[in-house]
């Protein structure tokens, strides 16, 4: 299955209306939740907050950057997960789209620990090393080979212990269960016209290692059932 490159809804800023923005937004969100989206982005976080930690001890909360936020599903499930877990983090969720991180920043406003910044993952408005980990989800299959290379390289420079990126693998059967799922399961257009489109986006594990090679960077790919991939610093 060849990549396609024609732009998702949620690409066209004010092309969708906030209530309807919210509602396709929550549908990604529960994908992640029940679909094997959260557990390798969790996995991989669990080692790389756990390298931080020995390095900061316990003076300070852990810094952790999420690039394109979205409705910042990540930063609330990563900050009850670390926090279950002993861990005192801080997230800064950046998003692209002034729109979404609105919503972003009133769902997340009683939580104190989680700041949302309009940026963009290509070129974010931090020094480097501002953040201890940093971590994407969902958002590399947006971005083209030369946008994903930039954005590699960006969490490469801020982030000091190293990071994650967690996304769709492309495959005729994840295309054929997104296919299902907007028949079946999403309500949103958006989510409909969104989903498989997103799968026929998406880089296979070789291609996402490909990206790594050409950012100039050492780390590895991992695939995890099912359909995704995690692309991993070696820092």
């Amino acid at each position: 299955m060849k990549r396609h490159d024609a732009k998702e809804m949620l690409d066209e800023e004010g092309s969708v209306e906030p209530q309807e923005l919210e509602r396709s937004l929550r549908e990604v969100g529960a994908v992640n939740r029940y679909l094997g989206g959260n557990p390798p982005l969790l996995r991989h976080l669990d080692r790389l907050l756990g390298k931080a930690g020995q390095a900061a001890g316990a003076q300070r909360p852990l810094r952790v950057l999420d690039v394109a936020t979205g409705l910042a599903d990540q930063p609330l499930a990563v900050h009850r997960w670390a926090a279950d877990r002993g861990r005192r983090i801080t997230v800064t969720g950046v998003e692209i789209s002034p729109a979404i991180a609105e919503l972003a920043r009133r769902r997340t406003s009683h939580n104190a620990d989680i700041t949302i910044d309009v940026a963009d993952g290509r070129r974010l408005p931090y020094a480097d090393g501002s953040f201890d980990v940093a971590f994407s989800n969902l958002a590399l299959h947006h971005l083209s080979d030369a946008d994903a290379v930039a954005m590699l390289r960006e969490l490469q420079r801020v982030a000091r212990h190293g990071w994650v990126v967690t996304d769709l693998e492309r495959h005729p059967l994840a295309y054929g269960a997104a296919r299902l799922l907007a028949l079946a399961v999403w309500r949103s257009p958006v989510t409909r016209h969104d989903g498989p489109l997103s799968v026929r986006r998406s880089y296979t594990a070789d291609e996402a290692l490909a990206l790594l090679r050409q950012a100039g960077l050492t780390g590895a790919v991992r695939r995890h059932f099912p359909w995704r991939i995690a692309l991993l610093s070696d820092a």
